[in-house]
């Protein structure tokens, strides 16, 4: 008798297990599809973001751009009649919009009749101009030194006491005033958040949940644009902080060509990325470890007053120091540097697309 009851339920559980064969089989085989689609969803989300961000650097020369996308598609195994690329903005906020469609065929649910479903990803980049962050040296430039100076010719950034701006040298107020602040922000940029009139966001305040966590200025000596001028010309503070920059710089950025290159064909130089000291949003640490320190961004201003005074920042310029002229002791202590046009990977506050300033970058809008 357990003889014939367990042949019984050997029988049973032979009969459950055909029965069911065919819904684990389906339920694995919806799995495998579902996990390739999505897979393909994914990579042609990334696909889009970087397409759209590698357009976007040429912006505003539609054709450009265009011809980029096109490019950058091959790069990233993407046919270019598959992907829809919308150029909008013109020359005031120049935006690439990157659509990428295909079919996504299924290998097993082909059986409940659906053999493909459209698979797709979407990105939109724009070209920004550089609208403030931390990391600012404080010495400052006027409008009209920008504008006089074309890409690569050399600078004075900080005058000495002969060639000072009625009692200013060329340098501002971020994160306080006196020769120790000075010192810290000349040697490894401001820790305070700056921006530019330019920056629609220039206003104090915090934006939880996002990178910059800053959404303006934060400058103690600042009033959204408006900072106030270091009078002091402070040669022993300057000296140590360039002598730090030139010592604490890579070999493989000690010149402006290393960092730099050539242009492109829109005029635009791009920072080597061995020389960025903002990649992935950090500045160099607050060490003697080599890192590109030549490489800075500093305010450009309206105009210096007389004395201690107020002054706008406009926008901001990139330089590469040079160093200063002569001894940098006494009085004589110019500091050098050289502009350039360029495009750079930085975390930075956007500013509104400005054809005229010296530093741009893209981000990801979609």
């Amino acid at each position: 008798m357990r003889t014939l009851l367990r042949k019984g339920e050997g029988g049973q559980v032979i009969v459950i297990a055909a029965l069911l064969l065919p819904l684990l089989l389906g339920m694995t085989a919806m799995a495998v599809d579902v996990g390739s689609y999505s897979s393909d969803r994914r990579n042609l989300q990334n696909a889009a973001d970087a397409i759209a961000l590698a357009a976007a650097k040429d912006l505003p020369d539609s054709n450009q751009a265009m011809g980029t996308a096109n490019q950058y598609a091959i790069k990233n195994h993407i046919s270019p009649s598959d992907m829809t690329v919308t150029i909008s903005g013109g020359n005031t906020a120049p935006q690439v919009r990157v659509v990428i469609s295909v079919n996504h065929n299924f290998s097993f649910i082909r059986a409940l009749g659906v053999s493909s479903k459209a698979v797709s990803g979407t990105a939109t980049a724009g070209e920004v101009s550089f609208g403030g962050s931390n990391g600012v040296v404080p010495w400052a430039v006027t409008q009209a030194t920008v504008d006089a100076a074309p890409d690569g010719a050399l600078i004075t950034m900080k005058y000495d006491a002969t060639g000072g701006n009625l009692g200013n040298f060329g340098a501002i107020r971020i994160d306080g005033s006196g020769a120790a602040t000075y010192n810290s922000d000349t040697k490894y940029g401001s820790n305070s958040y700056v921006c530019a009139a330019t920056a629609p966001q220039c206003s104090t305040g915090a934006c939880p949940g996002t990178y910059p966590s800053v959404c303006g200025e934060t400058a103690p000596s600042c009033d959204g644009p408006d900072c106030t001028t270091e009078t002091g010309n402070m040669t022993g503070p300057t000296r140590t902080a360039v002598d730090f920059r030139m010592a604490n710089t890579s070999t493989a950025c000690d010149t402006f060509t290393e960092a730099f290159g050539s242009p492109d064909p829109s005029g635009h130089y791009h920072l080597a990325q061995a020389c960025n000291p903002w990649l992935s949003g950090q500045t160099c640490p607050q060490t003697p470890t080599p890192c590109s320190r030549r490489v800075i961004i500093i305010p450009v201003v309206d105009d210096f007053g007389n004395g201690a005074s107020t002054v706008t920042l406009q926008r901001f310029a990139l330089v590469y120091l040079e160093g200063y002229s002569g001894s940098c002791t006494g009085n004589s202590c110019d500091i050098l540097g050289r502009f350039v046009t360029a495009d750079i990977t930085t975390n930075a506050l956007a500013g509104t697309y400005d054809p005229s300033a010296k530093i741009h970058f893209t981000k990801l809008i979609e």
